[in-house]
């Protein structure tokens, strides 16, 4: 079992080129079905050497993902960075991440320079119990140091569309490392199961996966992730997401597509 801190940890082979720990966290737990790479896993490492590559003062403030091939989760990750464009505020980033010679994943990030200007938001926490009143998720998540509660327990359902989380090793006083850990959780549940149609045994498999980031946030204090389905049609399905922290602020979105299969097995 390896933690947060193992996984967000790269070998540098050069200044645009790294290459992931081996790491074989068990995600069966989340879907019994799944054998390869975590997806997550994927996205934070790559945005992680996304990261590497600007100036510490710019922060994600964007991605947007493809997932190509399943990935194993016992061989390294070989990530390259492309440096399309450095300005004053933003930069711009494309990663792929390869196995054995074969792009499994793409992603494009982009990053910001902190700026002042107006702070509103239109959505807002939901009315759901604190994180201290909710309960644990009863399923593991492959992960040592990472703390999931169900904000709205449902009798037999593995996967909460509403959940406080938290981690729990110290992470370091980095907005970058906060924002790929954000990444890392923010591929672990689903928000289709809102729909009655979602399969009794389903078979998943991430397509693309799309972040913004919008205020500074720190991942050792407790976050609510609102998954919400959007639709689900010709084996896909679509759902987008809320992050907010415990004052009510959002701190992140998410939107994600997804394969949606009935197992055989």
């Amino acid at each position: 079992m390896s933690s947060l801190l193992d996984v967000l940890t790269l070998d540098q082979i050069d200044e645009n080129h790294f290459i992931s720990r081996v790491v074989t966290p068990d995600m069966r737990g989340i879907n019994p079905d799944f054998t390869g790479l975590y997806g997550g896993q994927m996205a934070a490492q790559s945005l992680l050497a996304a990261c590497k590559t600007v100036s510490p003062m710019q922060v994600p403030h964007s991605l947007h993902a493809y997932f190509l091939r399943a990935g194993r989760n016992t061989v390294p990750l070989e990530i390259t960075v492309h440096r399309d464009r450095d300005g004053r505020s933003y930069s711009s980033r494309r990663i792929e991440a390869s196995q054995q010679g074969e792009v499994i994943f793409t992603m494009n990030a982009s990053f910001h320079q902190l700026e002042t200007g107006p702070d509103v938001q239109a959505v807002h926490l939901p009315t759901v119990p604190s994180a201290q009143k909710s309960v644990a998720v009863p399923v593991p998540v492959g992960i040592v140091d990472v703390t999931l509660i169900d904000a709205t327990p449902t009798v037999g359902n593995a996967f909460p569309h509403q959940t406080w989380t938290k981690v729990d090793v110290e992470l370091p006083d980095d907005p970058q490392i906060h924002a790929c850990a954000l990444t890392y959780l923010s591929d672990f549940f689903s928000g289709l199961v809102q729909f009655d149609e979602f399969p009794k045994r389903p078979r998943l498999a991430s397509l693309d996966h799309a972040m913004w980031f919008h205020r500074p946030f720190n991942m050792n204090e407790w976050h609510l992730m609102d998954w919400q389905a959007q639709t689900m049609a010709h084996g896909r399905g679509h759902y987008i997401g809320h992050i907010y922290d415990e004052q009510g602020r959002l701190v992140a979105s998410i939107g994600q597509e997804m394969v949606v299969r009935e197992s055989k097995v």
